[in-house]
């Protein structure tokens, strides 16, 4: 996927100024680790067989954007964000979330991990189709993404409401996020990745989806 997942469609300023950015997972699907996450507290399955039906089909779901919200600029490891945010508000911020439907491949226990990640890539791309993220905020913010099996009903906020709807753990699928950027700066296409060195990484989804990028335990 060289260039887009989704286009983002930035207003800024007093006066309406367009432009896209594109987000993207990498020109093979390498950010896209957080995605093929394994559970080490069930037998070591992939987070995506939580999508399986029992009739051997899979349940839709859903790929959720948000804006979160710094309040500076922290580096963008994992390590550098968790603590950052321990002593910063780091929250999604309201008006600005957008909700894609999407339905993740089946898998293997043993499926190799190129072709977990082609499989996953292929979902996103058809994903990408359905709409775009808009009025990016002109502040430092991290662009991230997660799956779920919650539907984009459940997760968008009502007009009057006062937070957004929180991420059942237990339903995620999956979680990018990219590095503190300015969205009214950029000039190339902003990276969404996750960060990990084992498959057995559920805990890392669930930070990466919290409401205020606080570790997980």
């Amino acid at each position: 996927m060289k260039r887009a997942l989704l286009s983002l469609m930035v207003l800024m300023g007093a006066c309406t100024v367009q432009r896209e950015v594109s987000l993207t997972f990498g020109s093979e699907g390498e950010g896209l680790d957080g995605f093929m996450c394994r559970d080490p507290s069930a037998n070591n399955q992939f987070l995506l067989d939580r999508a399986k039906d029992g009739d051997g089909g899979v349940k839709s779901g859903a790929l959720v954007f948000d804006f979160v919200r710094l309040g500076g600029v922290p580096g963008c490891r994992t390590g550098q964000l968790v603590k950052w945010c321990s002593t910063h508000e780091c929250k999604p911020l309201l008006q600005t979330r957008s909700c894609v439907p999407v339905t993740l491949p089946t898998v293997t226990p043993m499926m190799p991990r190129e072709e977990l990640r082609a499989a996953v890539l292929k979902a996103m791309k058809q994903a990408a189709s359905f709409g775009v993220l808009n009025d990016a905020p002109d502040e430092f913010v991290i662009v991230r993404a997660v799956g779920t099996l919650q539907s984009c009903d459940d997760l968008l906020p009502a007009a009057t409401a006062a937070e957004l709807p929180a991420f059942d753990k237990k339903l995620l699928t999956g979680c990018a996020y990219s590095c503190p950027v300015l969205l009214d700066r950029v000039d190339q296409d902003v990276y969404l990745g996750f960060e990990t060195l084992t498959g057995l990484c559920e805990q890392g989804v669930r930070t990466c989806s919290d409401g205020q990028l606080q570790w997980q335990p």
